[in-house]
């Protein structure tokens, strides 16, 4: 015990600003990387506003928090939007304005911090609150910074900017009841598109170029921000992957399930950049040639989209043929997936995606939208099939097409040991901290 506290003193402090809940890919990617690096650094948690957003979200975290403070991770403060700004979200339902604002102004997010000493500031994702809060720490404490970034910022090409709010004014249209809503919701999205996406390059490329290191999950990060950040960025290759318990799990479910159910899957959460609305068009389709066939949908979400999405299903028709699992644990998780005869992902929104790496090592075949983080690291495996993004028709057919006729073979992905990507990020901060950068 002597020992361990005298190491304990010895070792730097790095302050990591992270949301590390299971819950969505980047959360489970921050979750791990503090239970690694506790193991060699005093870590001390700030977690940005996101978490508190909702009671619901901040419920689900508890446990988590609980179980990197038991491995050694200490608390160290926090990010809170002013009141006005929360009961705003709360009274209109929705998080653009909020989004807009703390982007023109950030001091509209207090930080609250305790006194301490820190060697360096990591950040473990892309989101605004997060890299403005790793900046302003970092000038703080005068420290080295680094930020992971877990999805692109911001996209240099304007076709994929396009087909992002496409999706976003499909989802809309799906839940507006009248011709003169759908007409303001496009002067909203093109407001969304002419000033929201403006403001967002030129407040991260301020703040990036102000950070000693800035980290990419996949090479797919540096490939959408554009040509500047492909010298700039340093990109793991990639920084994700099966750690040894998820192995474990596949493998027990991969023995369990024989044959596969009457149902495919949507892959990601439910989410519109996501392409829940390309996903549920499409299965509307699918559902009139396999008629005894469902639609399943994982991972938790808030009563209030729940509502919208099941809004959208009797539009469609299809509100019988959907099945909404809410959040479960992982290997159930993997279990619904490999008895699934499909896997739906038309996402637009992706650094590697752990969707398609469980779909696959699972045995299960997925049709996605071909997009930098998916074509990089799967594009070669027979058991996915690539359509152009936006294209809803294309998607369909290729999906029908997979369910009757099959596909040659579902390959297992090869992925990197994820002691190997730790062992490579400590070393990255252990040259940030001594500042070899």
């Amino acid at each position: 015990m002597e020992q361990y506290s005298i190491d304990r003193k010895m070792r730097s402090c790095i302050l990591v600003v992270a949301t590390p809940t299971p819950h969505s890919g980047g959360g489970l990617r921050a979750y791990r990387s503090l239970q690694e690096y506790v193991k060699h650094f005093n870590a001390f948690l700030f977690i940005p506003w996101d978490l508190w957003c909702s009671k619901q979200s901040l419920r689900k975290s508890i446990n988590y928090l609980a179980e990197l403070k038991n491995a050694g991770v200490r608390f160290a403060g926090f990010s809170k939007l002013l009141s006005t700004v929360s009961k705003f979200r709360e009274v209109t339902s929705t998080r653009l304005f909020e989004q807009f604002l703390v982007l023109i102004t950030p001091s509209i997010a207090s930080m609250k911090i305790g006194v301490d000493r820190y060697n360096a500031v990591v950040v473990l994702h892309e989101v605004w609150d997060a890299v403005y809060s790793g900046y302003i720490l970092s000038s703080l404490f005068n420290t080295p910074n680094a930020v992971l970034l877990q999805l692109p910022p911001f996209y240099k090409s304007r076709r994929r900017l396009l087909n992002i709010l496409r999706a976003t004014l499909l989802w809309r249209e799906l839940l507006s009841r009248s011709v003169f809503q759908k007409e303001l919701l496009k002067i909203e999205a093109e407001i969304r598109d002419c000033t929201g996406e403006y403001l967002r390059r030129v407040r991260y490329n301020q703040v990036l170029r102000k950070y000693t290191l800035v980290l990419g999950v996949s090479k797919a990060i540096a490939v959408e921000m554009g040509d500047e950040w492909v010298d700039r960025v340093h990109c793991f290759d990639p920084g994700v992957s099966l750690d040894d318990k998820d192995l474990e799990i596949i493998r027990r479910v991969r023995e369990k399930v024989k044959e596969k159910g009457n149902f495919v899957v949507f892959g990601g959460r439910p989410s519109v950049v996501k392409g829940l609305a390309e996903a549920l068009i499409t299965f509307k389709f699918i559902s009139r040639l396999f008629p005894d066939l469902k639609l399943v949908l994982t991972g938790g979400v808030t009563p209030q989209i729940l509502t919208r999405v099941k809004k959208v299903c009797r539009k469609l028709e299809i509100e019988d043929k959907v099945i909404f699992t809410g959040f479960i644990s992982r290997e159930k998780r993997f279990e619904i997936v490999a008895k699934a005869k499909l896997m739906l992902y038309p996402s637009h929104v992706d650094s590697y995606s752990y969707a398609v790496l469980e779909s696959l090592y699972l045995g299960t075949p997925v049709v996605a939208y071909r997009i930098p983080a998916i074509e990089i690291y799967h594009g070669r495996n027979p058991g996915l099939k690539f359509v152009e993004e936006g294209d809803v028709e294309a998607f369909t057919v290729t999906a029908v097409n997979m369910l009757e006729k099959g596909v040659e073979g579902v390959e297992k992905p090869k992925i990197r040991s994820w002691r190997e990507i730790m062992d490579e990020e400590v070393g990255i901060l252990y040259k940030l901290i001594s500042k070899q950068f």
